[in-house]
């Protein structure tokens, strides 16, 4: 997959003159981006791609010039990511809405989630814990970067057509603060996210949680899902359902699978260590010698 980096600019090139699309539609749709499938070409190759264009809604034209400048400034750190368990960003493209496009490479086997629902049948315990060790691996890479990752849900894991776990690393803080919305991760990924963020910003009681530590609770989840394939509380079929739940300190159920050892629960369980009990939850770098050493077994 080619990159369209400048070695002399820190900005992603913007790539459009070498994207086709391949419907006169989008070919999916998130709460606040349309993602279009493209062909790149580039020295006689073809590749696919996703274009995440974000929705302008009623913006004028003085502000979207403004928030380009902006959204530019951000992707300056996207450009400077590179490895193996994150999705790369490819470059820029106009003509998909008002405001820049992104481009990043087609991920065959969709999301965790969907990939789970399709395969986990398939799937050997190998199998999983090298997902888990794509996942986490991409987790520390990002803290050595210091760069949050926001949200970590099997809905923004991508699985890629060889089976790798990349992370795609969340737009939602920068699209709200692009249209002007408050964000709330809860929202977003109720099913997975730490109990805390359901305080207000003035609870001191999380104060101690960094977006690590709140990442590594839903890291727990992701294992759970990994393990049970299933999403965290499967049993509850409403949000509602499960925004109570946590604030209520009520935990998934251990799944009744061969793959949920008494090692493997036990560590999920430091991942939900809440701030009441005064332990810290593991950080990226214990997680990933957690999985290594299971892969040794």
């Amino acid at each position: 997959m080619p990159s369209y980096k400048s070695s002399t600019s820190r900005h992603p090139l913007d790539i459009t003159v070498h994207l086709s699309r391949q419907s006169l539609y989008p070919t999916a749709y998130g709460r606040w981006s349309d993602i279009w499938k493209c062909t790149l070409k580039q020295d006689s190759q073809s590749y696919e791609v996703a274009v995440q264009s974000i929705r302008s809604y009623d913006l004028d034209d003085h502000n979207i010039r403004q928030k380009n400048k902006k959204l530019g400034q951000e992707l300056e750190v996207r450009t400077r990511l590179a490895h193996e368990n994150i999705v790369p960003l490819l470059g820029v493209a106009t003509g998909f809405g008002r405001f820049t496009a992104l481009v990043y490479p087609w991920m065959g086997n969709s999301t965790l989630t969907s990939y789970l629902q399709r395969d986990r049948e398939r799937l050997s315990l190998r199998d999983r814990l090298e997902l888990l060790r794509g996942v986490v691996a991409g987790l520390r890479y990002l803290y050595s970067c210091s760069i949050s990752n926001g949200d970590l849900t099997g809905s923004n894991i991508l699985v890629s057509a060889s089976g790798r776990a990349q992370l795609s690393v969340s737009n939602s803080k920068i699209i709200m603060e692009l249209l002007g919305t408050s964000y709330s991760p809860v929202n977003e990924a109720i099913r997975w996210a730490a109990p805390e963020t359901l305080t207000t910003h003035d609870d001191n009681s999380s104060a101690w949680v960094t977006n690590e530590q709140r990442v590594m609770y839903s890291f727990g989840s992701i294992i759970l899902q990994l393990f049970s394939g299933e999403v965290p509380y499967a049993d509850l079929q409403c949000d509602l359902e499960v925004m109570l739940a946590l604030s209520t300190g009520v935990k998934p159920s251990r799944p009744q699978t061969p793959w949920m050892t008494d090692r493997i629960w036990a560590f999920i369980q430091r991942c939900w260590t809440t701030v009441e009990l005064g332990a810290k939850r593991p950080s990226a770098e214990e997680a990933l010698n957690f999985i290594e050493e299971l892969s040794l077994l």
